[in-house]
């Protein structure tokens, strides 16, 4: 598959049906979902996948890409750019999810990154958001060092009504 982006140790591109494998243990794994509501079933990855990349792709022309790492050729999570509802509306999100082997060593920051700057000069977008919980302080780390600002908004939870607070972090082209 064609790469989107390059980075010095990365390359993201469109996520294959063969990755779903490689993705759906990151997703079915307590320690990397702690910050989600629970882990994911094959089938809930599949599903979220369809809507966040596939479907994605063909509607906007972004979506969740494949994280590779490019020493090794090994997926090892995904990062990219979805819509998701902020208090604005529908908003361009950075969202990234890495094999729990991998964190601590930049390469969230480094996938984010790139695609913020594809988000602006590729694509031409003048916003991009990352939305987290504020109990994800690694999250929250990597959206610093991407975004320009921080906003707290509520949100309420669909499945159970509850109010919560996220941090909305925002970059705008410049």
């Amino acid at each position: 598959m064609s790469i989107i982006l390059k980075t010095e140790r990365l390359h993201l591109r469109r996520i294959a049906e063969a990755d779903l494998i490689s993705l759906g243990r990151i997703y079915a794994d307590p320690e990397c979902m702690q910050f989600y509501p629970g882990t994911k079933s094959h089938s809930a990855t599949r599903t979220w996948f369809q809507k966040l990349a596939f479907d994605s792709y063909d509607r906007h022309g972004f979506g969740l890409w494949a994280v590779v790492d490019a020493s090794s050729g090994e997926v090892i999570g995904d990062c990219g750019i979805t819509l998701q509802e902020t208090p604005a509306g529908p908003e361009p999100e950075i969202g990234y999810h890495l094999w729990r082997d991998f964190w601590g060593n930049g390469f969230a920051t480094e996938a984010a990154v790139a695609c913020r700057d594809y988000a602006f000069h590729s694509l031409g977008l003048p916003r991009v958001v990352s939305i987290v919980s504020p109990e994800n302080i690694p999250s929250q780390k990597v959206a610093q060092r991407v975004h320009d600002r921080k906003e707290v908004y509520r949100k309420q939870l669909g499945e159970s009504g509850v109010f919560v607070d996220r941090y909305l972090y925002i970059s705008e082209k410049r």
